[in-house]
């Protein structure tokens, strides 16, 4: 990508990996809460197994709720390292540094970004 210089790669790395680690700390850290919800939502928690479930099933949630997320910037940290970051997975060219800089996961150029928003509000 011509508009991206190393400087700026190393810049998205550095934030994209920063994001992901943001992600999962949040994951961990609402975790907990989560269980308690799910507990106190179910009432009083009978047996050890209904309490094994009901922490299954926070984690899950919890799991489901950044999945996407984190899918986002897994996906965008893969097309960095494999020379396809900044490309629009739509119409193969250039996403603007500017929109990259401001929206690291961005995998459409606004064009076609706009276009697949306007094909999910109808």
């Amino acid at each position: 990508m011509k508009q991206l210089d190393s400087a700026d790669r190393r810049a998205l790395l550095l934030q994209l990996e920063s994001m992901k680690r943001q992600v999962l700390d949040e994951l961990r850290a609402t975790a907990p809460s989560a269980r308690a919800a799910l507990v106190e939502r179910n009432h009083e928690v009978k047996s050890h197994a209904d309490e094994a479930e009901a922490e299954r099933a926070a984690d899950v949630y919890m799991a489901e709720v950044d999945r996407g997320r984190l899918e986002e910037i897994k996906h965008s940290i893969a097309r960095l390292t494999s020379g396809r970051y900044g490309i629009c997975e739509d119409c193969d060219s250039e996403i603007p540094r500017a929109r990259l800089l401001a929206q690291p996961t961005a995998t459409r150029c606004t064009a076609c970004q706009a276009t697949a928003e306007a094909r999910r509000s109808h």
